[in-house]
């Protein structure tokens, strides 16, 4: 009889790597979507109170919110 050189250690099961996109996909994904609502507020007070930074800044979280989904696609 052989003994198994890792106590406790079920030798038929093979694991597989989840890869980080799968991994990750839902808190991303909440993120995007919380990146577009945020996105959208500056841009409302930006324009609302006239300030370009505010407007701007809502630009790139638009930008990033709208990558999130192409990055982490199935």
């Amino acid at each position: 009889m052989s003994t198994n050189p890792v106590p406790n250690a079920n030798t038929n099961v093979v694991t597989t790597e989840v890869s980080w996109r799968k991994k990750y996909r839902n808190p991303l994904m909440n993120a995007a979507f919380w990146g577009f609502w945020i996105g959208f507020f500056l841009a409302h007070q930006g324009g609302v109170t006239n300030n370009g930074t505010m407007v701007s800044l809502s630009y790139v979280i638009f930008t990033l919110a709208c990558l999130v989904p192409l990055v982490t696609k199935k």
